[in-house]
């Protein structure tokens, strides 16, 4: 079967030319015997790239093709290995010299030149080679046209019969309710509901369902689809014979539009525009569309965020997410597709059917193309372990999953090429695995797949690349819980499995999972070990280790290797899966990780490190995330302070070495320093943190050093502290951790005007009189936990209520005004997440308040007297219109319970949507002498 291709190869083809052009800059203007073939070799391997990119938007290739397509890659690989080599030993020198000033020291020794000229020599007949053989098997002469299933998968979509689909019910009636629904001020305007959703979900039979259901209530309707690579002329004259106009038979867009507009002018219509792949289509679309005033309705379907949101942007329009089915539903229409009934699953296939539907992870067209896959096996439940155990396999040869292959291949295939590589890169991960968005992208920065760009820092433009996966619904985004910001991502089983599929055919990472094995070559370039067998050391041995650029370790493999394998590596990731051992943690010894030399990433999670004196010679590395590991006892204190490229800094829990000297200031490209523990530091280095100006996110902790001084060296500490916080407040601070117990001064002084803040977590309580005045300037500040204010003023509330960006905040407060607090209508206009705990008589949110919030937990003490009264001790729940979650906590006085809780109760069944709220409202009574009354009289209720 001829291979699909794929855009790895572009991949490290780009990063090779980026590098031949720093060759030829002035820094290396000391190759003169070799500039002109270098100057070669970029001419034909831009050359050799442009065939690549135009290879990798061809859907097949014939075998020639793609044998030149492989030779052409695993060159690129070995002249960037190259490259790297030689930039490295025309690098070093004295250790007191920068890179370039070696280079120029270094470029005069003629035993280096010559031994580059008679590489670059070699290298020169090898491109040549690959150029003559493009040209003698005329590769890339003609355009590939992409292979079209037999028959399209919404076809079937079209004509399924209600009766055998299964969780349609609640999404047809909830679109049916946003397009039908009006009020008095815009009866009769046109509006759109666009269906969005990972490929397989079933949008478009969601999407027909509507539209068989609603299209006798309008004169004309008409659906058609729009494809990838659409033709607009088709497309527009498919809604003209939908509506019942056949009056233009032109391919001239403009009239085709044209005539629809006047078709459609004083008609009531109901279109549905099924899978756009782009906002320049949808733009020429709704040209057609008319603000009639009849009550029109568009229904458009999409896999991409961005394109469902511009249909909707102009209109009155809703964006509808379509969700995966339930675990139930996703049984039901598996069963009902494999036995043909619900709950008819034999006992023998239980397990393994519970293992499809996990794989499934509730998207239709998986369940039902597995299912037919599984019939035509038979009931035998060995073929089925053995579908499950090559599903990647079974996913390029098996004809009866052919459309699910389609539905995944048009959204890889509609990546451009940067964004391809990076989703291969998913493939390194196992399944299930929560990806770390911020891993994520430093990984990919180190791989060199992310290219600098005007005005952007890397991380950004990494950023940018994962937002617009997520966007096109390639991969899962995963919410913080607190701050509701995407910090980790997931990919679906089954496109994991493609990846992995396109992976094994690029020879871009070679996985040992038990699943997808690696190819039978010495040529490997990335390893992701996620298990281990004792074949592995053999299969190991086999592997040219210093080819590899990647080694990733997973769930507490055992595989010994040996760091002075792997000459070339660029990411070492290794996780034990154990981050609580202690002194029970395997032991890592990674003193020889300084030879090294291109190593950029590096993370290391639950070992007993023994780690390097010095780390001076990985001048390239700017990730090192030590965290969550123990040192040897016999290790050093860390020296870092000469990795002048280092970006990311996370130390180890091991307290003997947070000590970063007094030479911290080096680090001048620094944007993350975790785990930096204050006690353990000079009062000098402390100072220094406020050089560290591009600093974006800093943990501070304490492990009691501090506190063990006299109270003068306790508040120089302080003093100095908050004066670097202040300049890095000043400057680029983003996330402030702290992990230590500060006075009140230092928390008023800590900042002046922090431009940048966006969240201040604190591990210890900020005890403090009042809101600090500076919080009233941190106009970006977002997630602020825990604030404790002695007591709360109205003052002190209003601060808070208007800063304009705070999203989450937790606060506690230990005297408030006897008559309650209210919160106003407008402050806190967009929290979303509010926890408050309070000795107080009620809180009280008036119209308008808290427009946004989402979870409210509220721990209210009534106990102090004067805190009788009729009203709730929470009222204006009503108020709070996009409330999804509540709890309560009340403490009350012996006999009180009762009544507050009623008045609560009756406070919260007021909400206009009590009935989506999910509610957990407990009561404590105390007697006269503060004690809680067991059993309590009033156990918690209320809960939902």
């Amino acid at each position: 079967m001829a291979g699909m291709a794929v855009s790895a190869s572009t991949g490290v083809m780009n990063s090779l030319l980026s590098k031949l052009s720093t060759l030829l800059s002035d820094q290396y203007k000391q190759l003169k015997g070799v500039r002109k073939d270098i100057m070669f070799l970029s001419r034909e391997l831009i050359d050799m790239n442009a065939a690549l990119e135009k290879l990798a938007d061809m859907e097949k290739l014939d075998v020639q093709t793609r044998v030149w397509r492989d030779k052409v890659r695993e060159m690129a690989y070995d002249i960037e290995d190259c490259i790297d080599v030689f930039m490295h030993h025309l690098g070093q020198g004295d250790d007191k010299e920068g890179l370039f000033h070696k280079t120029a020291r270094k470029i005069r020794k003629l035993r280096v030149h010559y031994q580059i000229a008679d590489k670059i020599q070699e290298i020169r007949a090898r491109v040549v080679e690959q150029s003559e053989s493009r040209e003698r098997y005329k590769i890339v002469e003609s355009e590939a046209t992409p292979a079209v299933p037999p028959v399209d998968p919404r076809v079937q979509a079209m004509f399924e019969d209600a009766k055998r689909l299964v969780g349609i019910d609640g999404p047809r009636d909830e679109i049916t309710q946003l397009l039908m629904e009006e009020s008095d001020s815009d009866f009769g305007q046109f509006k759109v509901v666009s269906i969005v959703g990972f490929g397989g979900l079933g949008k478009t039979t969601l999407a027909n369902q509507v539209y068989t259901e609603m299209k006798n209530e309008f004169q004309c309707k008409a659906f058609v689809s729009v494809s990838r690579s659409p033709d607009m002329a088709k497309i527009l004259k498919g809604i003209l014979s939908g509506v019942g106009c056949t009056t233009s038979m032109s391919d001239d867009v403009d009239k085709l539009l044209m005539a629809l507009t006047q078709h459609l002018t004083d008609k009531k219509y109901l279109i549905v525009i099924d899978d756009i792949w782009s906002i320049t289509d949808w733009n020429i679309i709704r040209c057609a569309f008319l603000h009639n005033r009849k009550g029109s309705r568009v229904i458009t379907t999409t896999r991409i965020q961005e394109v469902a949101t511009a249909c909707c942007l102009e209109f009155q329009g809703h964006v509808y997410e379509m969700q995966p089915l339930n675990d139930l539903d996703s049984r039901s229409l598996f069963f009902k597709r494999l036995f043909n009934t619900a709950d008819g699953c034999p006992k023998q296939c239980r397990d393994i059917s519970e293992d499809m539907l996990r794989k499934c992870r509730g998207v239709p067209l998986a369940i039902t193309s597995i299912a037919s896959l599984l019939a035509s096996q038979g009931m035998h439940v060995e073929k089925w372990e053995n579908i499950l155990g090559s599903m990647g396999s079974a996913l390029e040869a098996n004809p009866t999953l052919e459309w699910m292959r389609h539905v995944l291949n048009l959204s890889y295939n509609d990546l451009p090429h940067h964004l391809k590589t990076c989703l291969l890169y998913l493939g390194t991960y196992p399944e299930d695995y929560q990806i770390i968005k911020c891993d994520l992208v430093r990984k990919w920065i180190a791989e060199g797949f992310v290219p600098e760009k005007c005005g952007l820092d890397l991380e950004e433009v990494a950023e940018g690349y994962c937002n617009e996966l997520i966007n096109r619904n390639m991969v899962q985004p995963i919410y913080s819980p607190r701050t509701g910001e995407v910090f980790a991502c997931q990919v679906h089983d089954l496109m994991l499995d493609l990846i992995l599929l396109k992976c094994t055919e690029e020879n871009f990472i070679s996985a040992i999972n038990g699943l997808h094995n690696m190819k039978g070559t010495s040529q490997v370039r990335r390893i992701s070990h996620q298990i281990h067998s004792r074949n592995i050391p053999l299969a190991m041995e086999r592997i040219n280790l210093s080819q590899v650029r990647s080694y990733m370790l997973y769930r507490a493999t055992t595989y010994a290797f040996v760091l002075s394998k792997f000459e070339l590596l660029r990411v070492l990731d290794l996780d034990a899966g154990s981050y609580y051992g202690g002194s029970n943690y395997t032991c890592l010894d990674l003193s020889g990780i300084s030879d090294l030399f291109l190593l950029r990433y590096l993370k290391v999670r639950g070992f007993r490190l023994k780690l390097p004196k010095k780390f001076g010679k990985l001048q390239h590395l700017m990730t090192l995330d030590l965290e969550m590991n123990w040192l040897d006892s016999t290790n050093p204190s860390l020296d870092v302070t000469s990795l002048s490229s280092l970006r990311h800094l996370t130390l180890p829990w091991e307290p003997t070495c947070l000590e970063l000297h007094n030479g911290v200031r080096k680090l001048s490209n620094l944007q993350t320093l975790v785990w930096f523990d204050i006690g353990m530091n000079s009062v000098e280095t402390i100072r220094d943190l406020g050089e560290l100006t591009n600093l974006r996110e800093l943990g501070l902790g304490d492990l009691g050093a501090i506190r063990k001084q006299d109270s003068d060296t306790r508040a120089l500490y302080h003093d100095t502290l908050a004066a670097s916080l202040r300049r890095l407040g000043n400057s680029n601070l983003r996330d402030l951790y702290a992990g230590f117990c500060a006075p009140e001064q230092f928390w008023n002084h800590c900042f002046t005007h922090p431009h940048h803040l966006q969240s201040l977590i604190s591990w210890q309580p900020i005890k403090i009189a009042h809101t600090p005045m500076w919080m009233a300037k941190a106009d970006r500040l977002a997630y602020l936990e825990v604030l404790d204010i002695e007591q709360l003023r109205s003052d002190d509330l209003q601060i808070l209520a208007h800063m304009p960006c705070l999203a989450y905040l937790e606060l506690k407060a230990e005297v408030a005004p006897e008559k309650g607090i209210i919160i106003h209508s407008n402050a806190f206009p967009v929290l979303k997440e509010f926890i408050f705990r309070c000795k107080l008589s009620c809180l009280t949110f008036e119209p308008g308040a808290m427009p946004l919030l989402k979870k409210l937990e509220i721990d209210l003490d009534s106990r102090a007297p004067g805190a009788e009264h009729e009203a709730s001790p929470v009222g204006g729940i009503e108020h709070l219109t996009n409330l999804e979650k509540v709890s309560v906590r009340l403490q009350a006085r012996r006999g009180e319970g009762s009544r507050l809780e009623s008045l609560c109760t009756d406070s919260i069944q007021s909400h206009q949507r009590y009935q989506f709220i999910k509610i957990n409202l407990r009561c404590f009574e105390y007697d006269d002498e503060n004690r809680l009354i067991k059993p309590s009289r009033h156990p918690p209720t209320g809960i939902r």
